[in-house]
């Protein structure tokens, strides 16, 4: 058996050279000296030089000179120092410096709240009341964590839902796409949904589809596919060429920045596709809470306009929510709503304060009406996904089960040893913690639909579904929303 090479030792001492004057300043992360070369006449660098507290340095003649110039933090990032005299240059240029929006739909944290008219006094009473409950469970008398947990844990297993109804369907327009394609199960959930979306009469050119959290843009890409090929089809049976939309597009909607976009390749199919439907592509960067959703769909001039999104990880579902519940598409310009459909993933980053007020209502009245209880069935809510196995093989399920954007950070990663986590501690198998997993997530799910069908009364269809197996994605859940059909 061959020897395992040494590994590589750090050099402790470094050729010294004697024409170079290191920085003095001592890093305590690093555990060594700053490498970075000072001044004949300062003891640190330019970037350490705050830390300096003499307003005086001698020269080399004996004499004190007089600073003349100091660093002083960027006010945008105080990691960082600059020379005060370049202070005004410096602010122009530095990277740190905030991003100032000029689109007509970002207005900040817009969806952090419901229009006043959605959100009633006794339900403000309600949020209140739930607080000074949070705030006297956290005094020295509260009860431990572990029987906190305990008494969350005891009220999921005595809460059981009927089973959701498998909606399972497929579009021709990916056939070829399920037969190459090396890893199936994005195709398979991209198929139907798409499928889904026909079934209920929105997979039309003359739609403009807002895709939430879009990513690269994949899951349009093939809707745009799929309804190129229904166009076709319509050609070969009609002998005529169906006619061109102005209508017809796609509103990409993402916080994070994204490679490889499908925006070009969209127009690409749809100029090679010997049909007279263009889409027009209508992208912006932004977090779905500073979205005004009206102000970016009066750009494109929609006849119809129908929300999709695939995996759309935790709070950003809610914004969605309150995206949609906040413009006019559900009130004065109902008429142009045509649908919503969402595949949901990752409630464990859910955020309490992003839930709409009629889903804390929902859940208050089950038991998990503070977020520190929120928090206990969030933690049951992993369980859902989190596969078997140590950690490091669950994260590396929850990715593989996730969407292909992964955008979101899991901010409630715990860092108790087993001994002290209640989680832990439970004495539950894999199979029990997985089936309560299912029901504390099913809980989340439950308090949106009910929230929104307190809000939009007996008007619209609202439901949720199964759109794929659970062995094609652990985050299998789909939910609907669609005007009824007079």
């Amino acid at each position: 058996m061959l020897a395992l090479p040494e590994k590589k030792k750090r050099k402790t001492e470094q050729k010294k050279d004697s024409s170079r004057l290191q920085c003095g300043y001592f890093m305590p992360k690093k555990n060594r000296l700053c490498a970075m070369t000072r001044r004949a006449d300062q003891k640190y660098c330019s970037e350490h030089m705050i830390y300096d507290t003499e307003s005086e340095k001698n020269e080399g003649n004996g004499e004190k000179s007089v600073q003349t110039d100091i660093r002083v933090p960027c006010p945008y990032d105080g990691n960082h120092t600059v020379w005060s005299k370049s202070l005004k240059k410096h602010m122009k240029k530095c990277n740190a410096k905030p991003v100032v929006r000029h689109e007509v739909w970002f207005v900040e944290d817009i969806n952090c709240s419901l229009r006043s008219e959605l959100y009633n006094e006794e339900q403000n009473e309600v949020d209140q009341s739930n607080a000074a409950t949070e705030k006297a469970s956290q005094s020295p008398d509260s009860k431990s964590e572990e029987d906190s947990f305990k008494k969350y844990l005891s009220i999921v297993q005595n809460t059981h839902f009927e089973p959701l109804q498998f909606k399972i369907s497929e579009h021709i327009g990916l056939h070829e796409r399920l037969e190459i394609a090396s890893r199936q199960k994005h195709a398979k959930q991209q198929s139907s949904l798409i499928g889904n979306l026909r079934d209920a009469n929105l997979l039309s050119s003359n739609n403009f589809f807002v895709e939430f959290g879009c990513g690269k843009g994949e899951l349009s890409r093939f809707v745009n596919l799929c309804i190129l090929e229904d166009a076709k089809a319509a050609q070969d049976k009609s002998k005529e060429s169906v006619p061109e939309s102005t209508h017809y597009g796609y509103g990409f909607i993402d916080r994070g920045v994204n490679r490889m976009k499908m925006d070009q390749k969209i127009l690409k199919d749809s100029r090679e596709s010997n049909t007279s439907i263009i889409p027009r592509i209508q992208r912006t960067r932004i977090d779905i809470k500073d979205l005004d959703l009206n102000a970016f769909i009066d750009k494109a001039q929609p006849e119809k306009v129908v929300g999709i999104s695939k995996h759309l990880c935790g709070a950003a579902t809610d914004l969605t929510l309150k995206s949609l519940l906040n413009s006019t598409l559900l009130n004065e310009d109902s008429s142009k709503f045509g649908g919503l459909l969402i595949a949901m993933c990752c409630r464990h980053v859910c955020s309490y304060d992003q839930l709409l007020p009629q889903s804390r209502e929902f859940l208050a009245e089950r038991g998990f009406g503070t977020a520190s209880a929120f928090s206990a069935l969030q933690r049951m809510v992993s369980w859902a996904v989190c596969g078997k196995g140590s950690s490091k093989g669950n994260g590396k399920q929850a990715e593989e089960d996730g969407s292909e954007n992964d955008e979101e950070i899991d901010e409630n990663t715990n860092s108790k040893t087993p001994e002290d986590d209640p989680v832990e501690n439970s004495n539950l198998t894999f199979e029990e913690r997985e089936e309560l997993g299912i029901i504390a997530r099913r809980l989340i799910d439950e308090s949106r639909v009910y929230a929104l069908k307190s809000i939009l009364k007996d008007n619209y269809d609202i439901e949720m579904f199964w759109y794929v197996p659970r062995d094609v994605t652990l985050e299998n859940v789909c939910l609907f929303v669609a005007p009824k059909a007079n």
